[in-house]
């Protein structure tokens, strides 16, 4: 046996041990059809079109998921169908190590209740001793928003404080996560958001 099947051998042992302790520590939570699940910890998700629920494997720690209610119901005014849909929400929670997580939401029966419940989702998660796990949730541009704001808060208060150390005004390192964090949320935002952000950018650089 040569040395680079050796290490092709060992490479594909590493592989195959990571993703089986993955699949071991990982949680189960099954979304309903119901519910679109758009992204899960920044990637984009794509879900079996013909499948009836969405079945997660969330790994220990800090999640963040990114959900769209969307739910067919019958127009009693008119004889066909209406779709009544949410704009996307973000659901950021803890997870330990329990085995499996259930969704829960109020079920709705009719298009008015869907529409006011789309409105604001609320929705929780379960742990399978019947407590429920601490849930932020809040519009995917409420997210963006605060989150963009606390970067940009940071990242003037780390160049005030350069500035204000280097007499000749040069900007000290302002750390490896600034920018990554930036490009990430500008790729989220929709075209409005980008647009209010460089309005943003321009008048902060009068002040």
């Amino acid at each position: 046996m040569t040395l680079k099947t050796i290490k092709h051998c060992i490479t594909s042992i590493v592989i195959f041990t990571v993703g089986f302790i993955s699949q071991v520590m990982a949680t189960e939570l099954i979304i309903p059809d119901t519910f679109v699940v758009e992204r899960l910890n920044g990637e984009e998700f794509s879900a079996n079109f013909f499948a009836s629920e969405t079945k997660l494997a969330l790994l220990p720690g800090q999640n963040v998921l990114v959900l769209k209610y969307s739910e067919l119901f019958d127009d009693d005014t008119e004889d066909h169908h209406i779709t009544v849909k949410s704009k996307p929400f973000i659901l950021l929670f803890s997870v330990g190590k329990e085995e499996k997580l259930k969704f829960s939401y109020p079920k709705q029966t009719d298009g008015e209740g869907a529409k006011h419940f789309a409105k604001s989702p609320k929705v929780s998660l379960i742990k399978p001793n019947g407590s429920a796990v601490p849930v932020i949730s809040q519009s995917l541009t409420t997210y963006n928003d605060t989150v963009m704001k606390e970067t940009l808060s940071r990242r003037q208060a780390i160049v005030k404080q350069s500035l204000s150390e280097d007499d000749k005004g040069q900007f000290t390192q302002t750390g490896p996560q600034s920018l990554p964090m930036l490009k990430y949320w500008w790729q989220q935002a929709s075209e409005k958001e980008q647009k209010e952000f460089l309005t943003f950018i321009k008048d902060s650089k009068r002040q």
